[in-house]
């Protein structure tokens, strides 16, 4: 497996894997051009055999030294094999030299909970209909 930064080729695997991902809730074509270009520093692949299979997206906030995770994908083909553990290891390599807070949300009925406790990030708690009614998500924080 090698992970690397995402460049413009990768896009279209980029949204597929989304798609096939998040459903209903992923992020438009448009927007994954648009992070290629304001955060490519933290905009990672995961590929295996030339193939991307996970991606991560680690974004700068207004606040000095905070940065958000705004996804982290696995194939859904691949998941369980430590390729988001892997993804979420490099990020966190990075950000202990230039990150003080990492948040992220994560819905409180997805496994991937589990694996950024596992990496060290707190629960902060819930937070009701994030994403409209009834779209709760977890609001979780990594600190260095």
């Amino acid at each position: 497996m090698q992970i690397r930064p995402i460049s413009r080729a990768d896009l279209d695997a980029v949204l597929a894997l989304e798609l096939a991902t998040f459903g209903e809730h992923c992020y438009p074509d448009f927007f994954f051009r648009q992070a290629l270009d304001a955060w490519s520093s933290g905009f990672l692949g995961s590929f295996v055999d030339g193939q991307l299979v996970g991606y991560l997206l680690r974004v700068s906030s207004e606040k000095p030294g905070q940065h958000w995770l705004l996804s982290l994908a696995v194939s859904p083909t691949k998941q369980g094999q430590g390729i988001g553990k892997q993804l979420l290891s490099a990020c966190l390599d990075d950000c202990s030299h230039c990150v003080d807070e990492l948040l992220l949300t994560v819905a409180p009925d997805n496994s991937a909970r589990h694996l950024y406790s596992r990496m060290g990030f707190e629960n902060l708690g819930l937070e009701a209909d994030y994403f409209g009614i009834g779209e709760h998500r977890l609001l979780m924080r990594w600190q260095r």
